[in-house]
């Protein structure tokens, strides 16, 4: 299979990631609380987030070996870090589909979820886990700086951490929700993986090798 072939067939799995993840924050209950996890839709969500997560790792691979020439060792950083975040999303996800459930289940260990000490993960890498997001501006960094791929593309991935930010402040003005499709930890993740699926059209159409001969000529131009 040529190349060209493969960066096709990354587009295309972050055009299919972008429209799962907002299903999955559609499917999910308004809540994290023993009432809500014990619901169908719960686990049903979180699985469908997984699946979000899954083509988002087959196609973040293309994407940056599409611009890992003109990315440096800060595309690189990034894509690691991205990396990172993705297997920490695996985790959490499958964690919450199956072993949260089970714990509210039972009447015994129901205190320990929602806001107990086995909630989300049960806090499996502590203050790695909120750092783990600041690896989606680091890559829209560089992809805005390797300019190979829309610069749209990065600059999602940039807003996606202030904005997350930003609307936890706005919570409490009724403007954001602190569950369901318009909390905080959706913004963060529509605006990611609308990034993500930018680059995967240019990938998916071609439109970053009309670009690149253009990008060459500029970068062969001498500075006056």
């Amino acid at each position: 299979m040529s190349s060209a072939a493969l960066f096709r067939l990354s587009g295309l799995a972050l055009l299919i990631a972008l429209p799962l993840q907002v299903l999955g924050f559609v499917l999910h209950p308004p809540s994290e609380q023993a009432v809500d996890v014990l619901k169908p839709l719960y686990a049903t969500a979180h699985l469908v987030v997984f699946a979000s997560w899954l083509f988002a790792l087959l196609g973040l691979t293309g994407l940056y070996a599409r611009q890992a020439h003109r990315a440096g060792v800060l595309g690189l950083l990034g894509f690691a870090a991205t990396m990172f975040a993705a297997a920490y999303h695996f985790y959490l996800l499958l964690y919450e589909a199956y072993a949260v459930p089970l714990l509210a289940q039972d009447p015994a260990t129901r205190a320990l979820i929602g806001d107990g000490p086995m909630a989300h993960g049960a806090g499996a890498l502590g203050p790695l886990a909120l750092l783990s997001v600041l690896a989606f501006p680091l890559f829209g960094i560089a992809t805005v700086r390797a300019r190979v791929l829309p610069r749209m593309a990065g600059w999602l991935q940039i807003a996606s951490v202030p904005v997350f930010f930003a609307s936890i402040v706005l919570v409490p003005l009724g403007i954001f929700a602190e569950g369901g499709t318009l909390s905080p930890i959706a913004m963060l993740y529509y605006l990611t993986f609308l990034g993500y699926a930018w680059g995967g059209y240019a990938l998916w159409t071609g439109k970053e090798r009309v670009r690149e001969p253009a990008i060459r000529r500029d970068a062969a131009q001498p500075v006056a």
